[in-house]
């Protein structure tokens, strides 16, 4: 459904000419916004030239995933455990509380998702309604398909952001929330009139935090990873899939030409008609000759194949995908897969470095809202966003490398870090560090009772009370 938007005629004050900026960045970038997400979602029409198709097969609704398999092949490798600070205290700021009642962990791959597919996502942080079972803080990813936001070059921040939040059915909105430095307006259409909510909030900042995936100077808002490129490359993998298969067709059915004398009985016979025009007959004027059949075989679609792996290898290259994605019939080798996997490795570092920066800032802004600060305090300052290491590795390879730095350095082996370097998650170490303070716990236990019985055996027996001496 085509969304409709027009600023609304309502008053924000200083923050009216915002809210119009905002709109026409909205116009401007949903259309393309919105035809990623077709194509990531693999429902892009075919696009035909008119040539080679028959006016039969130009309404198929043939489709390809390459997007969503380029899309994901940087995405699953990203996966955030959670946030650590250089203090390395456990949680002083409760984030932890924060993602659980935000179901941050559940949602933050979802928005990475959205921020590959778009260049952008976007997390809001604002009070909630509690009395609607809500939590203080409510943390939301926003879509780049639905938002607009305007940036401070300055400050190298959102100097305003735009969310539509519902439509009605005929794709025309009817509630937004514009977000500035120091109110959030909430604007929303009742019958035919707009009404204006707005809460003012101590951030000094738009509580809104960009995922950005490939910053640029000149885009810092990000790019897409379904780049241009790679539209057209898919465009034409899905026309050579259609091509096959009209020609497949005509492969499976050769033509048929029956020559000679009385041939006119099958010139325009309903009975051939009925099998695609396959049998042409040809009259001839030696009326002596015998009538002769000959059948001609149709072209392969061997070439149309060789095409369309073209197309994959191109695809698979602005992608970085494995060379396996062009050509799964002959094993890749091991330097081409490696080479693959390292390029994928890189992009996936650099596009954690980003989404955690976002993820970060709005813990920050979430600690700050539900503390009433108005000053980043210099530990939550150190907050970081910890991910998995992309560059897979088998486990008995992790075993090794652990096992020998641990021989070199036997400290290391008990560190957080070397436990995330074996490859446990960090829900897998705060497990095992629980086990190991209770063992502890019941081994200290032990001892005290065993020392209380040393004592009680070693004690010298009691002497009996001296007797006055007899007379």
């Amino acid at each position: 459904m085509t969304m409709i938007l027009s600023a609304p005629p309502v008053d924000l004050g200083e923050d009216t000419d915002l809210l119009k900026q905002l709109v026409k960045v909205w116009q401007a970038r949903r259309p393309m916004n919105v035809e990623r997400s077709t194509r990531y979602d693999g429902e892009k029409a075919l696009k035909d030239f008119g040539i080679s198709l028959p006016p039969q097969m130009r309404g198929i609704k043939a489709a390809l995933g390459w997007h969503a398999k380029g899309v994901h092949a940087v995405t699953d490798r990203s996966r955030l455990e959670g946030f650590v600070s250089a203090s390395g205290a456990d949680d002083p700021f409760g984030v932890e509380q924060l993602m659980w009642d935000n179901r941050f962990l559940t949602e933050f791959p979802a928005a990475s998702v959205s921020s590959a597919v778009h260049g952008c996502a976007f997390l809001t942080v604002t009070h909630g309604d509690t009395l609607s079972d809500e939590p203080d803080v409510l943390i939301m990813p926003r879509d780049a398909e639905d938002s607009a936001a305007l940036w401070d070059t300055r400050r190298r921040r959102l100097r305003a952001f735009l969310s539509v939040v519902d439509t009605d059915d005929d794709g025309a909105a009817t509630a937004m929330i514009v977000y500035t430095p120091f109110k959030v307006h909430t604007i929303q259409k009742v019958g035919a009139r707009w009404t204006v909510r707005t809460l003012s909030h101590n951030l000094r900042r738009v509580p809104v935090a960009p995922l950005v995936h490939k910053y640029e100077l000149r885009r810092p808002l990000g790019h897409s990873r379904i780049t241009r490129p790679s539209m057209y490359f898919a465009d034409a993998g899905l026309r050579s899939i259609v091509r096959s298969e009209v020609n497949s067709e005509f492969y499976a059915s050769p033509e048929t030409y029956l020559f000679g004398p009385g041939v006119e009985q099958f010139v325009g016979s309903d009975r051939w008609s009925a099998i695609m025009g396959r049998i042409k007959a040809l009259d001839v004027e030696d009326k002596d000759e015998q009538p002769a059949l000959h059948r001609f075989t149709g072209a392969s679609p061997q070439p149309h194949t060789e095409q369309l792996r073209m197309w994959q290898a191109l695809f698979a290259d602005d992608q970085d995908l494995e060379v396996r994605f062009a050509d799964a019939s002959n094993p890749s080798s091991a330097d081409a897969i490696f080479a693959a996997k390292e390029t994928l490795i890189t992009t996936t570092r650099d596009a954690n470095t980003l989404w955690g920066f976002g993820a970060v800032s709005a813990m920050q802004m979430g600690v700050m809202l539900r503390d009433g600060l108005t000053e980043l305090p210099d530990e939550l300052r150190t907050l970081r966003a910890q991910f998995t290491d992309p560059a897979i590795v088998s486990p008995s390879a992790r075993a090794d490398s652990y096992s020998k730095l641990s021989t070199a350095d036997p400290s290391f082996a008990t560190t957080r870090v070397g436990r995330q370097y074996a490859g446990l998650s960090l829900e897998q170490i705060t497990q095992l560090e629980a086990e190991q303070k209770r063992n502890g716990a019941s081994d200290r236990i032990a001892q005290l009772v065993e020392a209380a019985r040393g004592v009680r055996q070693d004690a010298p027996a009691s002497q009996p009370a001296s007797q006055p001496a007899s007379q």
